[in-house]
């Protein structure tokens, strides 16, 4: 590939520039490697990433020089490009991107990882969706399907749709889709709760402890993604980390298989994966729960303990 490409995505034109420079130099990946990825993967990707402030993880050299995160739309950025100001004690002007274009432009200005709200700009007081992040000890992936096939059964029991999909790290996220009308000091409280059932049912296995020292061995049930501006990584983005690895999108019945890993799905494997198996995510929005049923729901499962 050339120094420098021109893409003509969703009526406007995108200038990309060093897309030869090896930004995953362990693997060869370059930088247009990465810019194609994201234009080929926005027909997944947007469905969550659209109209919800985004956060980038840039590597402008690539991995072997530094990164940083970064919420801030920058100046330069071109009117084409959405924006929102969002914040409580401090406001942030933050990008939203909401077509291929807008991925494109965003892998060109160096990002590798893109991370997103629980909640869209509309509506930014109102989550529409909730994660759990399951982060394992080193060397503790079967801490997480046990602990995600046991997450899967309380959503279950909650009448609260529940999707999941590798962190692209070490863990698995478990996302479930709400209607959007309880504010953000409901969803936490939800999932709070969630969360100390979980640990009195099973504390040999799960933690809310934040600190590693006191976690003991056990899984890190971490719900704070879900505070109000808090971020998760996307569907679908890769991660700053050797072998470019995806937060990819998997079927439950996949959790168990002993082929799947935390980090197992690359930049260059994910198409082949979707033309062979589809978006286990196709359908994450055709039902939605909502955190008031689930609240009255966890009463009487508590009530019952």
């Amino acid at each position: 590939m050339a120094k420098g490409a021109v893409y003509e995505l969703d009526g406007v034109t995108v200038k990309c520039t060093n897309v030869d420079r090896v930004v995953f130099p362990e693997d060869g990946i370059t930088k247009g490697d990465v810019i194609d990825y994201y234009r080929d993967l926005a027909p997944v990707m947007l469905p969550e990433v659209r109209e919800r402030a985004l956060s980038i993880e840039r590597y402008v050299k690539g991995l072997a020089g530094p990164g940083f995160f970064q919420k801030h739309a920058q100046k330069h950025y071109p009117e084409w490009l959405d924006r929102e100001e969002l914040g409580i004690k401090t406001r942030v002007v933050y990008p939203v991107v909401n077509t291929a274009a807008g991925l494109v432009y965003m892998a060109n200005q160096g990002a590798i990882a893109m991370h997103i709200w629980t909640s869209r700009r509309d509506t930014p007081d109102y989550p529409d969706q909730i994660v759990f992040d399951l982060d394992p000890p080193d060397g503790g992936f079967e801490m997480v399907r046990k602990t995600a096939l046991i997450l899967k059964d309380l959503f279950d029991q909650l009448e609260l749709p529940a999707f999941v999909k590798t962190s692209g790290s070490k863990g698995l996220h478990v996302v479930a889709p709400t209607d959007g009308r309880a504010p953000y000091t409901e969803a936490v409280g939800l999932c709070n709760r969630m969360a100390k059932l979980l640990c009195a049912r099973h504390p040999d296995l799960v933690t809310t402890e934040f600190y590693k020292k006191d976690r003991k061995g056990r899984l890190f049930l971490d719900v704070l993604r879900n505070a109000h501006g808090a971020t998760f990584v996307a569907a679908y983005s890769l991660r700053g980390r050797n072998g470019a690895p995806v937060s990819a999108p998997i079927e439950w019945e996949e959790v168990d298989d002993p082929r799947t890993k935390p980090n197992g799905f690359g930049l260059r494997d994910m198409r082949a994966r979707l033309d062979n198996l589809g978006d286990p995510w196709s359908e994450l929005r055709r039902e939605v729960g909502s955190i008031d049923s689930a609240d009255a729901a966890l009463d009487r499962l508590i009530d019952r303990a």
